[in-house]
């Protein structure tokens, strides 16, 4: 693929994930609105301190967050850096699976064209997994802000990881000498790993270091990953980030609540994006 035509792909679901993200953290103030206050905040979005509504021109994410420095035009009160960290956060995800899933896809498209069925799950994978990371975005948002994991956005996360493992498993199916026995063999061993060890944490640590939610997210999470391995790799680095930025605090302040939600999304992006990428990596001779 030409490699013009490579950034502008690249550089377009950049864009596209900063929107997301933008969108995320919207609906995240606009559930915890509803869920506090007992009704909407309407279609617009506002200022959550003057309440006065925010221009197009002053929405334009990561741009205008800091072209204003992270605050209001009309009252200059700090809107927040979770606004800009998630609009970055899925740009940056949105880009390193388009790199993962996508380009790969993009550039075999002519072999792959002689198999639509598959090259149609392999276009459903990533439009699910990246329908994924939105919701989990927002979970992670509002994990972060106010130590909470809505449960119907749980289900939704649970029910969109499922569709993903689905989905692999019929694109196994299509695969000559598939073993989606296998698959589901690993994804089950993900899901004991990833889920029951948050769970584990959960109940040892009397909600200290892990909230009740947050098994539920990891299953959602083994789901989609569908690999054991993989899995594996996700609690470590889920921990290990925890361990380096949250567990600190956690120790000094008694009864401090360790809120592991965005660790759990951060490490999984990771996962997955490594774990498209590095085979690929491999047979470029990278």
């Amino acid at each position: 693929m030409d490699t013009v035509v490579t950034i502008a792909i690249l550089a377009m679901m950049f864009m596209l994930g900063a929107v997301f993200g933008s969108f995320a953290c919207c609906q995240a103030w606009r559930w915890r609105y509803h869920a506090v206050k007992k009704k909407d905040l309407g279609q617009w979005s506002v200022c959550m301190h003057c309440k006065k509504r925010i221009k197009w021109y002053d929405n334009i994410p990561i741009f205008s967050w800091l072209i204003l420095r992270g605050k209001c035009r009309n009252c200059h009160k700090k809107i927040g850096i979770a606004d800009f960290l998630s609009e970055i956060s899925l740009a940056v995800a949105f880009l390193m699976m388009s790199w993962a899933y996508l380009l790969p896809i993009l550039t075999q498209w002519d072999i792959l064209a002689l198999h639509p069925e598959f090259l149609a799950v392999r276009l459903a994978i990533f439009v699910v997994i990246l329908i994924l990371l939105v919701v989990l975005m927002v979970l992670a948002v509002y994990d972060a802000k106010w130590g909470e994991l809505p449960t119907v956005l749980l289900m939704l996360a649970i029910i969109i990881g499922a569709m993903v493992f689905l989905l692999k498993i019929y694109e196994e199916r299509l695969v000559d000498n598939s073993d989606v026995l296998g698959l589901m063999w690993s994804a089950l061993g993900g899901v004991l790993i990833l889920s029951g060890t948050c769970f584990v944490i959960y109940k040892a640590s009397k909600e200290r270091l892990m909230g009740g939610g947050d098994w539920l997210l990891a299953l959602s999470l083994a789901l989609a990953l569908s690999d054991w391995w993989l899995a594996l790799w996700t609690i470590f680095l889920a921990n290990l980030l925890g361990d380096v930025i949250a567990l600190p605090s956690a120790l000094k302040k008694k009864g401090h609540v360790v809120h592991f939600g965005p660790f759990l999304v951060a490490a999984f992006v990771i996962v997955m994006v490594l774990g498209n990428c590095l085979p690929l990596l491999i047979q470029v001779g990278i």
